[in-house]
């Protein structure tokens, strides 16, 4: 995926957000407007306006996994996907956001690489898988206290919580594949941030 095609996918998502937020207003969810929505928009655009900002290039595949596992989980709130659809919505949606965290975790060792932090490819995909089980695990705790505060039912008991951490595992393994492509791009001499250049900043 190009940049010009990923930035497509983003700018795409923000305006399903848009549209998200009028529903959501509409039906007065106003804890998902400004609680969710609008931080997942911030989010998103994040990695876009980063790139225009100190013109780098993240590798493809982490602003559109990003901003799809947001607008996934906006919709199933506020359409009740995550209830009409149960439980394969919510398991596609884990399979979706743990491959994103995977692919975040991976730029934070790219930045590391950036900054004089060298890490043996064995150690970088050590880290990645401990650092993403860390915050799926801690996703899995934030559902239950959701429950508590929005009144809702993400959680629904000890077999949707393994449901979730298979589907988790699944996106991890994937994510890691598509890592494993990046790393395997790299060229003799270059260091693992020389991903961050792969593409020249004035593609947009």
């Amino acid at each position: 995926m190009t940049r010009v095609t990923e930035n497509a996918v983003v700018y795409l998502v923000c305006i399903i957000f848009a549209g998200y937020a009028l529903q959501a207003v509409l039906i007065d969810d106003l804890f998902r407007l400004w609680i969710v929505l609008i931080p997942s928009v911030v989010l998103s655009l994040i990695p876009v306006l980063a790139e225009k900002k100190i013109r780098i290039t993240f590798p493809p595949g982490l602003k559109s996994l990003v901003a799809l596992s947001l607008v996934l989980h906006i919709a199933g709130g506020i359409n009740r996907f995550y209830w009409d659809f149960a439980p394969v919505y919510d398991k596609f949606a884990h399979v979706i956001s743990a491959a994103a965290v995977v692919m975040l975790v991976f730029c934070l060792f790219i930045i590391l690489d950036f900054y004089g932090t060298r890490v043996r490819p064995t150690t970088l995909y050590a880290g990645i898988i401990l650092i993403s089980v860390f915050f799926m695990v801690a996703w899995e705790v934030s559902e239950y206290f959701i429950d508590v505060v929005a009144n809702t039912s993400y959680n629904n008991g000890i077999e949707d919580t393994i449901g979730d951490l298979i589907a988790d595992t699944i996106g991890l393994l994937l994510a890691l594949l598509l890592v494993r492509h990046h790393v395997h791009s790299i060229k003799d001499g270059e260091e693992l941030h020389s991903l961050f250049y792969r593409q020249a900043p004035s593609e947009s």
